[in-house]
């Protein structure tokens, strides 16, 4: 980013620029000078969030597609198998980040100029150079023609860090391997009295050993002695303690390369008499953006899919002889991405000269067909529980994924199957039948790692089965339809004096649960997001029938049946709204207004109904304070990253009930309407590793035997979907 102080000094001292030479960074930033950006718009791009989300891989939110995005669940690492006869895909990724949006973003940026300048680089604005490199054939690659965001893309591939891509028959990645700095290029082929150079390789820090990134740093590092060459040359070298990945630093490296170049500015213009005003340099910026043309396509064409794939995009993106226009295409381009079947899009825009508008060809990578996944989490608490995961691809002329997943431990275990089906029309839906069956236990201690697991006093137990009909509600949101037909088994104590040969009470309840529900989704994180919103609004109706089978415990022997139903709306928003320095402060709200009656005791009636779990921990506890049929709660949460990826988080929770079970000395279930309230408050120190959270949590539950609990996890308090919820 220091070019663009370098630039930017240039520019307000009138000095002409007649050529350039760039490589990585320097290709992007003079690839956007030499097609007319002026630098206070290059500087404006660099600051912006588009800016920031190309460089870290993230994508915004405007460009998240929720409807595409996989159901959340505890994995933390995954292997993919299969296509195009490899066994195993992943040993070391060849990319850290996404470059979706990069690869998206220069298409937009520079199609028009190549077309402008018929796609010949000395024709822009400023004659352009940028340099890759070709690591089969050890040399350095130079481009002179073509499309202007291949060849900054392919000067810019960092290995490791965005991956190499294909130009001509050729896997190009960063220049800087064989030419860090081109004044040999920019003098072989430009021939220019003087040379001005703006070189920031010199800044990059020794190697450290477990530092990856350091490593090739320097392995791409070229150090030549450029004067032999062109002793006719001015460098600036801006000096600062940056890395080159410092995204969130972009002030300090714009200020660093303008302080250098004005330090060096009277020596320039010592030797560069010429001048060339800013409105001189405005008006031939105009007279050659006056050539661009609207970025419109009126063709799409897709190479690296069989014709069945090819249609599926194109049901997507837009029909392959349909006019599009730009702002249309970003929306349906990112969604196409979105699809769990596509690995990766590659945009090039080809100017028609016939029609006038552009034909965009998509170089798409097909996903490998089976990923398995692994995960969980590793507690102090004996609530450890491991996960695996299957996704299938299937494809044909509806596109359809096969999941399947795992989880096993003393406390949760569960099997999943399901199998989705997409119909890509005008309206895309999607269908899901599946089957689920779920198992919590819950103890009655209250242990960690030093203590014995006492006797469960809960088990709960369910199996369900039906059908998912889901459909978009805009780019962050969903409309979801479920049919279930479910068996709840449930095995309890209705008193804390029992023994292991006692049996315990069993309730069964056979039914079935019809469920609409719309959510909107935009958080970061599936687990102790910082960003973002959620709003999830769903109303259903369960009916079936109760079975009671007393244990030895229990005084009454009789079997008893009863028949319920009732009906149900839930409202759940958390918003990340405010930014106060560095801390990040979010809101959780969350109703439910329920028609639910009594089961057949108190204990039942209390596993039956809602609960209030803000916290990852508070699930894993069985607590009657905070179930009841109707009630309100809400929080604050507070979330400042102390050093990169090392998070301090704070919240507070208050739950009300609309009223609260009670049973008399007959136990006779009721409800006491008084007003009352129950808090949760946790205070975690969270590490985000490359595979998932690390925490430390002190957590406080109101009015609980033991209310402190202290919590070290690593993964994903993450379970699969409950009918109780």
């Amino acid at each position: 980013m220091a070019h663009v102080g370098f630039l930017k000094a240039l520019e307000e001292n009138d000095i002409p620029i007649d050529c350039i030479c760039g490589t990585s960074m320097g290709a992007i930033i003079g690839g956007m000078y030499a097609s007319g950006v002026p630098v206070a718009q290059i500087d404006s791009i660099v600051r912006s969030d588009d800016y920031q989300s190309m460089a870290t891989g993230e994508l915004d939110e405007r460009y998240q597609y929720f409807f595409k995005e996989p159901c959340q669940d505890a994995s933390m690492a995954t292997i993919k198998y299969g296509g195009e006869g490899t066994i195993l895909s992943q040993g070391l990724p060849t990319n850290l980040i996404n470059p979706v949006l990069l690869d998206y973003k220069l298409m937009e940026g520079f199609s028009q100029a190549s077309a402008a300048c018929d796609y010949d680089f000395d024709q822009l604005y400023i004659p352009f150079r940028c340099v890759a490199a070709d690591i089969e054939k050890k040399k350095e690659v130079i481009f002179d023609k073509g499309h202007l965001n291949v060849a900054v893309r392919a000067s810019a591939t960092f290995p490791f860090y965005l991956h190499p891509i294909r130009v001509d028959g050729q896997l190009l990645y960063d220049g800087g391997l064989y030419n860090n700095f081109p004044v040999a290029v920019m003098d072989s082929v430009f021939h220019p009295d003087i040379i001005l150079g703006c070189n920031v390789s010199e800044l990059i820090k020794p190697p450290k050993e477990d530092d990856l990134i350091s490593q090739i740093e320097n392995m791409i590092r070229v150090k030549k002695d450029y004067t032999a060459c062109c002793p006719d040359i001015i460098v600036v070298e801006p000096k600062t303690n940056l890395s080159t990945f410092d995204f969130d630093r972009i002030d300090e490296a714009v200020a660093a390369g303008y302080a250098e170049a004005n330090m060096k500015m009277d020596a320039i213009k010592l030797e560069i008499r010429k001048r060339r005003t800013l409105s001189e340099k405005n008006a031939e910026r105009h007279e050659f953006r006056g050539k661009f043309k609207p970025l419109v396509f009126d063709e799409i064409t897709i190479d690296g899919l069989d014709r069945p794939h090819k249609n599926q995009v194109h049901k997507i993106v837009g029909k392959k002889e349909e006019t599009v226009g730009i702002d249309r295409l970003k929306t349906n381009y990112f969604r196409a991405f979105a699809d769990d079947k596509i690995r990766s899009i590659f945009p090039i825009a080809y100017s028609q000269k016939e029609s006038g508008y552009f034909r965009l060809n998509l170089t798409v990578k097909k996903e490998k067909d089976l990923f398995v996944s692994f995960g969980g989490n590793f507690s102090s608490r004996p609530i450890n529980t491991g996960f695996i995961g299957l996704r299938y691809h299937l494809f044909g002329k509806t596109a359809a994924t096969f999941y399947a997943n795992s989880y096993f431990g003393k406390y949760y275990g569960s099997v999943n199957a399901r199998l989705r089906f997409d119909f890509n029309g005008t309206v895309p839906i999607s269908i899901e039948p599946g089957f689920t069956f779920n198992r919590w236990d819950y103890f009655r201690s209250f242990a960690t790692f030093f203590e014995d697991v006492k006797p469960s006093f809960i088990v709960m137990n369910e199996q369900f089965g039906g059908a998912k009909f889901m459909a978009p509600a805009g780019n962050k949101g969903m409309i979801q339809l479920e049919l279930n037909y479910m068996q709840l088994d449930d095995d309890y104590y209705q008193t804390q004096e029992f023994v292991s040969s006692d049996t315990a009470d069993r309730t069964r309840f056979i039914g079935n649960v019809i469920e609409l529900m719309y959510e909107r989704n935009t958080l970061n994180k599936k687990q102790f997001a910082d960003k973002g919103t959620l709003l999830r609004f769903k109303v259903k109706t369960t009916g079936g029938e109760e079975f009671s089978f007393p244990g030895t415990t229990h005084e009454v022997r009789d079997t008893v049946s009863q028949l319920h139903r009732w009906y149900l709306a839930k409202l759940e928003y958390t918003n990340y709204f405010q930014k106060i320095g560095p801390v990040q402060l979010g809101l959780k709200v969350e109703g439910v207004a329920n028609t639910q009656t009594f089961f057949e005791n108190f204990i039942a009636s209390v596993i039956s109904a809602p609960s209030f779990n803000p916290i990852p921990e508070s699930r894993t506890f069985f607590q009657n304070q905070f179930r009841a049929h109707s009630y309100a709660a809400g929080g604050i949460i507070a979330s400042t990253e102390l050093v990169r990826n090392l998070n301090l988080r704070g919240e507070g929770h208050v739950f009300v009930p609309f009223g609260k079970f009670i049973a008399d000395e007959n136990d006779q279930i009721g409800y006491d309407y008084e007003f009352d309230q129950y808090f949760i408050s946790s205070a975690s120190l969270i590490y985000e590793t490359p595979i998932g959270p690390l925490s430390f949590g002190v957590n406080y539950y109101d009015r609980k035997e033991d209310p402190w609990s202290i919590l070290f996890n690593f993964g994903y308090l993450i379970y699969n979907k409950s009918m109780r919820e």
